[in-house]
């Protein structure tokens, strides 16, 4: 419907609209392309947006829009597919609405030079304009234009390759019978592009639902099993064999839409141009900058840091407080942060608690941190109910990665600095991997490289083996890191005496240092007030050295505690305690020479 609200809407989205009868917009001024001002848009039957009005010196933001052109609406089916965005559609012939038009923003400087056009299938608008309103058109999604960067702007145009594909997949099921052989064949087809293993399973999925095929299980089983037999050097089922089956051959439009799927081959082709190398006196006169530490030793520009434990002990707690810490440029506990330097931001990727959980976690830090927030909003949260269909695209997939890349990449360009990312956890964002396998690893680990190369730096939490002692998995995970933490539960000899129904007590561990830091590889005992999230440092002892401890704080010296008749209180134990505890007095001056040492450099 044509109203006043709605026209101004869609112009502070940056859409320049013009009256259309039919498919074809109305001349002003002899100029089809011209402004009109919303009065004379409310008298039009049909309105369209004008996807370049910039080159015709109008005003309003680029748009890309992708066209169902398919009358039978089967490519439409496949919509839910893109990433949401302001979409309109029409009443197919049962009265149902389907998806006619996405509509995206995108930089005039990275409009694709050429767009997918498939007849009776799909397109890609750029250059002339589409019907949004009016006659024949309903809006069904109603939420802002979705700005498309460069990288997702070629994901969208991959995308309308396979969708015109799948078109022709559904059209061409067997009406009754085969269907299994069906999609054995099609999951073969799909093994040879580069499609990962997530979106095809995702893509049998949808076809299932629109053929009514209630085999889903069994049917997505089939794409593991034909990666299995590719990988096992077995003869699988191609294209040829899917076209077979229907009765097609290799000049069939269902060849064709194939055809556009498959790797590029020129690509394949490029021969290597070899190494970019630098003599020795060229890379000593690079000027690059020096490591900034934004909170010595454990966070920093260019860091990988994973954080480890048993379920239970604390990792998200303790990751969300050094995150949140870090976001507003305040100290936590010891690490404190550098003088002079600006916060950065902070991207928390969060896949297993509940949104309502942290949202209660965070409030309460903000709440205690009230006098000392600088910016609330240099800490940007992911969390897995705010997610399409309450999913993350797994990190095993490049489309998983690429969404926490462009996130963050997003950050930058909006705050003019670097996102540290803490992707909470491993175990839940990565999906089904096995652990155990350093080759199910490399992929996310080469990727933690570029994104350090890049100048980000990530944390990762991830989960302890049985004992505790190391991380899970193959140990591949651990050998790029910077920073490797590992927190357990104190136990019962050397635990504080803080009430446990109030505190949450975590033991804290560099198992891994970039640089040789003095003073910080002993371990440590967090200690945090559950009424009201404060944290608190303590040494690792054992109760006799804390009682110790204790008399000696009250004021009294090693000759009023020795006492050989009470058990761990003879006179060479006691001096042994009070070396024990000089020792880290000494270790806390050399962690604030450094700290200040550090400070200097950044």
């Amino acid at each position: 419907m044509i109203t006043r609200e709605r026209i101004e809407t869609l112009k502070s989205w940056g859409m320049n609209l013009m009256p259309a009868k039919d498919k074809k917009p109305l001349e002003k001024d002899y100029k089809w392309y011209a402004n009109w001002t919303t009065e004379e848009l409310l008298s039009a039957k049909r309105i369209a947006l004008l996807h370049r009005p910039q080159k015709y010196g109008g005003e309003g933001k680029n748009f890309l829009t992708i066209d169902f052109d398919d009358p039978e609406f089967v490519a439409s089916s496949f919509s839910s597919l893109f990433p949401a965005t302001f979409s309109i559609g029409k009443t197919d012939s049962k009265g149902s609405i389907r998806t006619t038009h996405k509509e995206y923003i995108i930089d005039p400087e990275d409009r694709p030079n050429k767009l997918p056009s498939y007849k009776d299938s799909i397109e890609v608008l750029g250059s002339t304009c589409s019907i949004i309103l009016g006659e024949g058109r309903d809006i069904t999604l109603d939420l802002p234009p979705k700005k498309l960067n460069k990288t997702e702007i070629e994901y969208v145009l991959q995308l309308v390759k396979v969708i015109n594909f799948l078109q022709h997949v559904v059209k061409n099921f067997p009406k009754k019978g085969n269907r299994d052989e069906y999609f054995l064949r099609l999951t073969g087809a799909l093994t040879y592009t580069d499609l990962t293993t997530d979106f095809k399973e995702k893509i049998i999925e949808k076809i299932c639902d629109i053929v009514g095929d209630e085999e889903v299980r069994k049917r997505v089983k089939k794409v593991s099993y034909q990666e299995r037999q590719l990988k096992n050097g077995e003869n699988i089922a191609g294209i040829k064999s899917l076209c077979q089956i229907t009765g097609l051959d290799s000049t069939s439009d269902l060849a064709k839409a194939y055809d556009e799927l498959k790797p590029d081959k020129e690509q394949e082709k490029t021969k290597p141009q070899g190494l970019t190398t630098l003599t020795l006196d060229e890379f000593i006169e690079r000027n690059y900058p020096p490591i900034k530490y934004y909170m010595y030793p454990i966070l920093s520009d260019e860091c990988l840091g994973m954080i480890f434990a048993l379920p239970g002990v604390g990792k998200s707690l303790f990751a969300m407080e050094l995150a949140w810490r870090c976001s507003q440029g305040l100290d936590f506990m010891d690490f404190k942060f550098t003088e002079g330097v600006e916060a950065p931001p902070v991207l928390y990727v969060e896949g297993e608690m509940s949104a309502r959980q942290i949202q209660d976690r965070l409030t309460m830090m903000i709440d205690r941190d009230t006098n000392q927030i600088k910016d609330i909003k240099n800490f940007y949260i992911a969390v897995l109910k705010e997610q399409p269909k309450q999913t993350f695209q797994k990190l095993k997939t490049p489309e998983g990665r690429l969404n926490v890349e462009l996130k963050a990449d997003e950050i930058y360009k909006t705050t003019g600095k670097k996102p540290i990312i803490f992707l909470d956890n491993v175990r839940f964002l990565m999906g089904n991997f096995n652990e155990k396998e350093g080759q199910d690893w490399i992929d996310f680990v080469l990727w933690l490289a570029t994104l350090r190369a890049k100048g980000y730096s990530t944390y990762f939490l991830h989960h302890a083996v049985n004992t505790g002692e190391k991380a899970s998995g193959s140990g591949y995970q651990d050998s790029n890191l910077d920073v490797n933490i590992k927190l357990s539960k104190p136990d019962d000899n050397s635990k504080t005496d803080h009430d446990e129904d109030h505190f949450t007590q975590i033991q804290f561990e560099f198992k891994k240092m970039r640089e040789n830091v003095i003073g910080q590889m002993k371990p440590f005992i967090m200690v945090v007030n559950k009424d009201n999230g404060q944290w608190s440092k303590f040494p690792v002892l054992n109760k006799t050295e804390r009682k110790i401890k204790e008399l000696l704080d009250s004021g009294q010296e090693a000759k009023d505690i020795i006492n050989p008749n009470v058990e761990g209180m003879s006179k060479a134990n006691v001096h042994k305690v009070i070396n024990k505890l000089k020792g880290e007095k000494q270790d806390e001056v050399n962690r604030q020479t450094t700290n200040g040492q550090t400070k200097e450099i950044c």
